[in-house]
């Protein structure tokens, strides 16, 4: 069953013929509007062709413009070219081969004056002059009508014998056939055809070979004037004109002949007919086949073939090159084509590769700043075993350091849950007076450098500065600045010989962290690039180069940033700087958070502070 669809108010099954709407208004602008648009993008085109070309040199202008035409224009090109070129090699050939195979039918004869003529017998036609005896060169005229009759008129001027002169003193190009010629056996001569009757002498007088000698010539001359269809007489009462009376008698006549060279002995006049006539052959297909040859492989099978092989690359993931435009308007178009497909895949693959390599990164800093509450922890419930071991009892201090090392690796699993990348870590601010936020900054590296380094000495700088410290607040995310403060203990620990200094100080709205160690300090190149990821001067199976990259970023999102430099006394310094908002209320340091703990808590908010966006600019750039 079909379905039933209303169309124009008028209810239809479907696949019922319908006539075509003849006046569609709306049709027709949208076809307007199409060929327009396509004519406009036509002439875009064009004009920056032209603004391509203009911009080479001028000797590669047409070159260029040669690439870029279409295949069908180009074929034709080739074909004229290929036409022209067969043709004219095909009658310069022939040419030279046809006055090389004359030379041997060429016969010699002595004209009045005793001068010596050589060259090639016209083949005639030619009338017999019984009063001259000598044969003479004519013209056929045909009878009105489609019957075989014709007229012969003998033109131009002659004497006896082989003295012919040509009308206008032309120059004698050719010889033409006497009856000396004839006698002497330079030429044989043969009936011309045409006017025949029921009866004409060719059985009676003409030799085995149908050629007429010169001492029969008179005689078949005269019988086939007789025997013939009298064409002459048929001519007169046809056009009421008396042929013999205009030309003279015996100069019209209704029998004529034909004379040809001997044949000429060897191969070689043979080989050259054979050659003469294979020459347009051999020229129009030789040239053919090497012109759309060259055709094929310059315009079709070379730019496929690179095609083709920017096609395989692409497919083998190979995407670390580029497609130049190939020859033709066509497939030029299919290169750009594939040149767009290339980049758009090269992108996604980068982009591929750009998240997995920030998934390698977040998973080798997820690690990395595990491996600082871990260590904290094995060290205190080592110290905890020991003091169980001696009897005594555990201190409440240690058990206080186990309990905020499991909170804070508790919080960083929280934050770090839902992160794809680094730089999109949340930033959870607490309101905090700053001196228990110094406070808390030295006892934790303290804890750090004990439980890393125990042999190593720490000297704790620093304080509070810009006013009574009990009337000052900071917004600060503890758990990242300790994690960053971490890192650089860590660092310091590696290097440091005696003594690691940490400074915790605020001042006019930021929190400064630095730490010194007394070792070898930072070479040139790693204060340069120091802060790059997987860089590190002594790479090892526990030290992944992460460390200060992840503080950087860090101190980024908390609207700061970090420093690297030498200390003067000799060893290497890394600060750290964040933005604490001193003085704010939640709603001028950022933007509060949607999460309703967080709205619900005053004293909790989230955002970067005032450096926060631009260092997401720079990440993104």
């Amino acid at each position: 069953m079909g379905r039933w669809i209303p169309l124009d108010g008028q209810v239809m099954r479907r696949g019922d013929e319908r006539e075509p709407a003849e006046d569609c208004p709306v049709c027709d602008a949208d076809g307007r509007e199409r060929r327009k648009a396509r004519r406009a993008a036509r002439r875009e085109a064009r004009k920056r062709e032209r603004e391509a070309l203009k911009r080479l040199p001028r000797r590669e202008r047409l070159r260029a413009w040669w690439r870029t035409r279409p295949l069908g224009l180009v074929f034709a090109v080739y074909l004229a070219v290929y036409l022209a070129a067969a043709t004219a090699i095909s009658l310069a050939v022939v040419e030279c081969l046809s006055a090389w195979n004359n030379g041997y039918y060429e016969v010699e004869v002595t004209l009045a004056g005793g001068r010596v003529r050589r060259g090639v017998v016209d083949s005639g036609p030619y009338i017999y002059d019984p009063a001259s005896q000598e044969l003479l060169p004519a013209s056929e005229l045909n009878l009105p009508g489609d019957g075989p009759y014709a007229v012969f008129i003998a033109t131009g001027e002659w004497g006896t014998g082989s003295d012919y002169v040509p009308e206008e003193g032309r120059t004698i190009s050719t010889l033409y056939a006497t009856t000396d010629m004839v006698r002497n056996g330079q030429i044989r001569l043969y009936d011309w055809g045409l006017n025949y009757n029921d009866w004409y002498p060719q059985e009676e007088v003409l030799e085995t070979n149908n050629s007429i000698s010169a001492e029969d010539l008179a005689r078949y001359d005269e019988l086939s004037r007789a025997g013939r269809a009298q064409t002459v007489e048929l001519f007169s009462q046809m056009t009421g004109v008396d042929l013999e009376a205009a030309f003279g008698e015996g100069l019209v006549s209704n029998t004529a002949y034909y004379a040809a060279s001997q044949q000429p002995e060897g191969l070689l006049p043979w080989i050259l007919a054979l050659a003469t006539g294979l020459t347009p052959v051999i020229a129009y297909g030789g040239l053919g086949w090497f012109a759309f040859r060259r055709f094929y492989r310059v315009h079709i099978e070379r730019p496929l073939g690179e095609l083709s092989a920017a096609a395989q690359r692409i497919a083998a993931q190979d995407l670390d090159f580029s497609i130049e435009p190939v020859r033709g308007r066509e497939l030029g178009r299919l290169s750009k084509t594939l040149e767009a497909m290339r980049a758009s895949l090269l992108e996604a693959q980068r982009e591929l590769w750009r998240t997995a390599e920030e998934r390698r990164r977040l998973n080798a800093a997820f690690a990395h700043d595990m491996r600082t509450p871990v260590t904290v922890l094995k060290g205190t419930v080592e110290m905890a075993k020991m003091r169980l071991a001696r009897g005594a009892e555990v201190d409440e201090r240690e058990l206080d350091t186990i309990a905020g090392q499991a909170v804070r690796l508790e919080r960083y699993a929280q934050a770090m849950s839902g992160v794809a990348k680094l730089e999109d870590r949340p930033v959870e601010r607490e309101e905090m007076a700053i001196p228990e936020l110094v406070e808390r900054l030295r006892a934790h590296a303290v804890e750090v450098v004990a439980a890393r380094a125990g042999e190593l000495k720490v000297c704790l700088e620093g304080g509070h500065e810009g006013g009574p410290a009990a009337s000052q607040t900071a917004w600060v995310d503890l758990a990242l600045v300790e994690e960053v403060l971490d890192n650089l203990l860590s660092n310091a620990c590696g290097h440091a010989r005696e003594r690691i200094t940490v400074l915790v100080r605020a001042k006019n709205g930021m929190l400064d962290v630095s730490v010194t160690d007394d070792g070898d300090g930072f070479t040139p190149e790693a204060l340069r690039r120091g802060c790059d990821p997987f860089y590190s001067e002594n790479k090892s199976a526990e030290h992944f180069g992460l460390g200060l990259n992840i503080s950087h970023i860090l101190c980024g999102l908390h609207g700061g940033s970090l420093d690297l430099s030498n200390a003067e006394q000799g060893g290497a310094r890394v600060c750290a700087h964040f933005e604490i908002g001193v003085d704010q209320n939640p709603a001028e340091g950022g933007p509060k958070s949607d999460d309703p703990e967080v709205g619900e808590n005053p004293k909790k908010r989230q955002g970067g502070g005032r450096g926060f966006s631009r260092f997401r600019r720079e990440q993104k750039s």
